[in-house]
C-alpha cells in the first residue's frame, strides 16, 4: 500500500482518501481542498498499517471509493483512529460476491485479461460512456498495465482468504448508473448499515464534485 499527502499545510481537518483499484493521484487531482489536508492510500497490492499521525487534526473523516472501501476496512479495523465521519462512495465491504459486490466470474477476467485495450474499455465503464470518457480521461491513472494488473491480483486473492471486515461507515452514496459496482447489490448491502444517498452518477463520481467539502459534507 501506498500513502501519500495531495495537501498537507497543518489544518485542523483531514480526509482520509482511500482511493480504488488501479488508481492515482489523478482521480482527485481537480479537487480543492479549501482548509482541508488530504492523505491518499492506493495501490493495494499489500494491505500495511497506516503509519500516520493524525492526533493534531479536531476532525479525521475518512472518504473511500470502490475497492478502497474494502481496503479501508482491512487497514484501519485495528487502527485506534478517531473518526469524525466515514463515507462509502460506490462499493462495498464485500467487493468479491454476486450478490453484495462484484460477480466473481466479472473481477476475475477482468484481472486475467488486463491489457491497453481492455483498460480503455474498462475506464469508458468507469466514467460512464464514451463522451465522458473522451473529456475525462486525463483523470484515469497514469501506472503501468502490469502495476495494475498485479494489485488487482493480490486484491483478488487477499478477498477470497478473507470476507471478514471490522468497519463502520456513516453515509454511503451510490451511483444509479455504475457500470463496475451494480447499484443494486451495493443497496442490498448497505440498507441498514449506513445512510444512503443516491444519486444519478457513474462509477467514478469525482466530475460531480468541485471541492473536498462538498465530498465530505454528503
Amino acid at each position: 500500500m501506498k500513502i501519500t499527502w495531495l495537501h498537507k499545510q497543518e489544518n485542523s481537518d483531514c480526509v482520509l482518501f482511500f482511493n480504488g483499484w488501479g488508481m492515482d493521484a489523478q482521480a482527485v487531482q481537480h479537487l480543492t481542498h479549501d482548509e482541508i489536508d488530504v492523505c491518499m492510500c492506493y495501490d493495494y497490492s499489500t494491505i500495511d498499517s497506516l503509519d500516520v499521525d493524525f492526533s493534531n487534526y479536531e476532525n479525521v473523516t475518512v472518504v473511500a471509493w470502490s475497492l478502497g472501501i474494502w481496503a479501508c476496512s482491512q487497514v484501519l479495523k485495528n487502527m485506534p483512529l478517531k473518526v469524525s465521519k466515514a463515507i462509502a462512495i460506490n462499493g462495498t465491504l464485500l467487493p468479491l460476491d454476486v450478490n453484495y459486490g462484484i460477480p466473481p466470474s466479472v473481477f476475475k477476467n477482468t484481472q486475467l485479461n488486463w491489457n491497453v485495450q481492455n483498460r480503455d474499455r474498462f475506464n469508458r465503464r468507469v466514467l460512464g460512456g464514451k463522451a465522458a470518457f473522451e473529456k475525462y480521461e486525463h483523470r484515469m491513472a497514469q501506472r503501468s498495465i502490469e502495476d495494475q494488473q498485479e494489485e488487482l491480483g493480490s486484491i483478488l486473492n487477499q478477498v477470497s482468504e478473507n470476507k471478514s471486515y471490522d468497519f463502520c461507515f456513516d453515509k454511503v452514496l451510490i451511483g444509479r448508473s455504475d457500470l463496475i459496482f451494480p447499484p443494486d447489490n451495493q443497496w442490498e448491502f448497505w440498507k441498514r448499515k449506513a445512510l444512503i444517498v443516491e444519486a444519478q452518477i457513474s462509477h467514478y463520481p469525482f466530475n460531480y464534485f468541485k471541492n473536498w467539502q462538498q465530498i465530505i459534507s454528503l
